[in-house]
């Protein structure tokens, strides 16, 4: 038996949908996770509901990434493969994600029927330098597995990964109860422990290698938690009253643990008809007092734009959450990307203001709905807060964060602020219309319109109140450039290359700019939590580099540049380049962005 000992590793569960895998990583990471263990995860789910067993859109599964240290992203390759049959394995290898001594681990249960094809990716895989492991599932679990009209195959997977990874079956068997003790019959429950039992035995006899991990007790409290869960979380535990919203893929989930735990808060989800109706219900929420939010993604933030273009004019605080996924259209609905930061920011017509924040990791998305409802409510405006597919349904370890309760913006504490890198704005804020009532308010009367008013509400179309009307809404932006600190920063304050990102590139810019500074090189990472306005002092920052580059999950080439590039030239003046602006669905590595520093310092090009 070889075991290797590793500090970090990274593996996959392939499986056609339906079967399973997002649920055994669910019980590995858990696992994982109550062993010591650092994880974070990363679901693969098609964009089809049930699509055809055994094609190409069918694959569905896990990538986890374990280390005895924090993550922060999914890493670069992956060192271990299970697929269910060779199709899905195919299509895997297209992403080209493999480390060069990866292990493939073949399910050969279908090759009788499709020797051909399996023979085919067998040799695609010799060809790429991999490590092939054939298995075939032993004739109990096969019986086993036709009793259960087909699944279960998922907890014999799970059994040998086990193994592989040195997990105590104790803490894997208890969290399979955990996980089906409430939903399965307990005949069926111990069918699903018994393959898990099998598989388990399977790799102790067959499979000659292992991987070990080290782990140990976490000094604080800690949970296991994904991005999409923190932030319906947050907005619980910042004070909203009103979620107004409609089912869209990668948002959805945001909805659904709202669903069941809001009420117990005071608070009200609402299903609407559509994405307009979501916008305008939730609008009216916030214009009759209750703190409204809204969640959206894809085409639902285009279908959104003319409510949001209302709420700036009629000077009502709204705060929308935009998971982005892969565009245009319906584009890519379970595939990450960062495309729609132009929509945010110019998206309705006219001169539109808002303010457009960012979250890279778990934490900043239990914290974003402070921070978006301080300024929505300050300014009367809408507040983007942009996550992505990424962000939003990837697991990790975090200590147990501090609750705040808000009942109103001024109990906000003082580490929210420091987080989002931004001061407290003024009390007084100038804004188009005087009265600002609500609904109840003794003696108080307010139109609510978006047509252009005068100081006193009346409709107005003069040139003069026009043009106020327009300064007024631009010096509330004015008052969050100027409230803007320093963004956060990885390393030294000046040197040869700075890389700047925004969203979930962070872990991966974190992780290569640490990586280069290991190496001697000079090179330095900027992470942008509030992406407009953009702070004052940027152009200070990047004339201290010889280089300043982002890294960013959009479409660019070298005649149109992607939109964090564009923003931050605009802004600076400074020839800011992209060191990698890709749509492929798939997140930034962290190797392919020190392999552009490295390629920048030796060469002065991209």
């Amino acid at each position: 038996m070889l075991k290797e000992k590793k500090h970090i590793s990274r593996f996959e569960l392939l499986m056609d949908a339906g079967f399973g895998a997002q649920k055994a990583g669910d019980i590995l990471i858990n696992a994982f996770a109550k062993m010591g263990k650092y994880v974070y995860i990363e679901p693969m789910i098609p964009s089809e509901i049930s699509p055809p067993p055994r094609t190409k859109p069918a694959m569905s599964g896990v990538i986890i990434r374990l280390a005895d240290f924090d993550l922060t992203n999914i890493g670069n390759n992956t060192d271990l493969i299970i697929a269910s049959h060779e199709i899905v394995l195919d299509r895997r290898l297209d992403d080209q994600e493999t480390n060069p001594n990866c292990r493939v681990l073949l399910d050969m249960g279908d090759r009788n029927k499709n020797e051909e094809s399996y023979e085919q990716v067998c040799r695609r895989v010799t060809k790429l330098g991999l490590h092939v492991f054939p298995f075939e599932i032993d004739d109990e679990s096969k019986a086993i597995i036709k009793e259960l009209s087909g699944k279960g195959k998922n907890m014999y997977y799970l059994g040998i990964l086990s193994d592989i990874y040195n997990m105590s079956t104790e803490i894997l068997i208890n969290e399979i109860k955990e996980t089906f003790q409430s939903k399965l019959k307990e005949d069926i429950l111990n069918k699903n422990i018994q393959l898990f039992k099998n598989g388990f035995n399977l790799a102790k006899k067959n499979i000659l290698f292992s991987f070990e991990v080290d782990g140990a007790p976490h000094k604080e409290e800690q949970i296991l938690i994904d991005g999409n869960s923190s932030m319906a979380l947050g907005i619980i535990d910042a004070g909203f009253k009103f979620f107004g919203s409609y089912p869209i893929t990668p948002a959805s989930s945001i909805m659904h643990l709202l669903a069941k735990e809001f009420p117990a808060y005071g608070g009200v989800v609402h299903q609407a008809e559509d994405e307009i109706a979501a916008v305008g219900a939730t609008i009216g929420a916030y214009a009759g007092g209750a703190p409204g939010i809204t969640c959206t993604s894809g085409p639902g933030l285009s279908l959104k734009q003319e409510f949001i273009g209302f709420a700036t004019a009629a000077e009502i605080p709204l705060v929308v959450i935009n998971v982005q996924r892969g565009g245009p259209s319906t584009g890519m609905p379970t595939k990450t990307e960062q495309a729609d930061l132009p929509a945010a920011i110019f998206g309705s017509h006219g001169d539109n203001i808002k303010v457009v924040l960012s979250v890279g990791n778990i934490i900043d998305c239990f914290y974003a709905p402070q921070m978006a409802r301080y300024i929505a409510e300050k300014l009367k405006i809408p507040v983007f807060i942009m996550s992505d597919f990424q962000t939003a349904n990837s697991y990790k370890v975090i200590e147990k964060q501090k609750t705040n309760e808000i009942n109103n913006i001024d109990e906000i504490p003082d580490f929210v602020f420091e987080r989002f890198c931004i001061k407290r704005l003024p009390d007084d804020i100038e804004m188009v219309r005087t009265s600002q009532t609500t609904p109840g308010d003794a003696g108080g009367m307010r139109r609510v319109t978006g047509l252009n008013t005068d100081i006193d509400g009346n409709i107005n179309y003069f040139a003069g109140t026009n043009q106020r009307s327009h300064q007024v809404r631009n010096e509330k932006i004015h008052h969050v450039k100027r409230a803007l600190t320093k963004p956060e920063m990885f390393g030294e304050e000046e040197g040869d290359v700075l890389v700047i990102g925004w969203g979930s590139t962070r872990g991966a810019i974190e992780e290569a700019v640490n990586n280069c500074r290991r190496k001697g090189l000079a090179v330095s990472g900027m992470y942008m939590r509030v992406v407009y306005p953009l702070p004052g002092m940027l152009k200070e920052i990047f004339q201290k580099f010889k280089y300043v580059v982002t890294a960013e999950l959009s479409y660019g080439d070298p005649l149109k540049p992607p939109a964090l590039m564009m923003l931050l030239r605009g802004e600076t003046l400074i020839d800011v380049q992209s060191i990698t602006c890709r749509a492929t669905g798939r997140p930034i590595q962290p190797k392919s962005i020190q392999d552009k520093i490295k390629e920048l310092i030796n060469t002065g090009t991209i």
